[in-house]
């Protein structure tokens, strides 16, 4: 359960920026898609439909090459290491998104942010899997897997919601002209950035904490 939580909250933390689609801001619309850097590209900076996929190339690219890197650092790096760097360094890709400004280049905050946003979900799914099917029998690992991925998904769809209504909030009570202006649309958007961040970071704490006597994982078994 502790390995769950600490998945969910990071998984949430670096996802909830880049998940599923939007076109235009409506609180109940993103309550469902909790989609921020979509919707921040299009409607805050006026990009198109193929500029913004092409602006999420770095996630395709970084996602494969952690992949790789975890498979082969695995059984050589203890799960705590591995899982709090990856936490620390994907926890950076909200944080430039929250303090990301309209006028700036895509290469001064958002490609840099793309490149880190996958990093801790691959690392955490990989490592969380080990973790749990090796604390469990042969007969019973594939069943705490299924819990597994179960938990993590509605720790997913939890933060994600909470991150939605923290935006619609925001932006309801902006001060910015209307709730439909730009400025108001940004600092809810911002708001889901930095709650994002922060569940990086507590999940970073907690994966410290309760992982550090967990050691290697997926090392061979005589």
């Amino acid at each position: 359960m502790f390995v769950s939580l600490c998945s969910s909250l990071g998984q949430d933390s670096t996802l909830s920026g880049t998940s599923s689609r939007s076109c235009k801001f409506h609180p109940p619309y993103l309550a469902r898609n909790a989609d921020w850097t979509i919707p921040r590209f299009q409607v805050i900076e006026k990009e198109s439909a193929i500029q913004t996929s092409l602006h999420f190339l770095p996630l395709v690219v970084m996602g494969a090459a952690t992949n790789a890197a975890t498979g082969f650092l695995v059984n050589k790096v203890s799960a705590s290491t591995l899982v709090s760097v990856s936490l620390i360094i994907s926890a950076v890709s909200p944080l430039l998104f929250a303090i990301l400004s309209p006028h700036w280049t895509y290469w001064a905050a958002a490609f840099p942010a793309m490149c880190l946003s996958p990093i801790a979900s691959d690392v955490l799914f990989t490592v969380s899997n080990l973790v749990i099917t090796s604390s469990f029998p042969d007969k019973t690992q594939a069943l705490a897997g299924g819990v597994f991925n179960t938990v993590s998904q509605l720790g997913n769809s939890i933060g994600l919601a909470a991150t939605a209504m923290l935006a619609s909030g925001v932006t309801a009570s902006s001060k910015a002209t209307g709730t439909g202006s730009q400025d108001s649309l940004l600092d809810g958007y911002r708001a889901a950035f930095w709650m994002c961040f922060a569940a990086g970071v507590g999940s970073c704490v907690i994966s410290v904490a309760g992982l550090r006597k967990t050691g290697k994982v997926g090392l061979k078994r005589e």
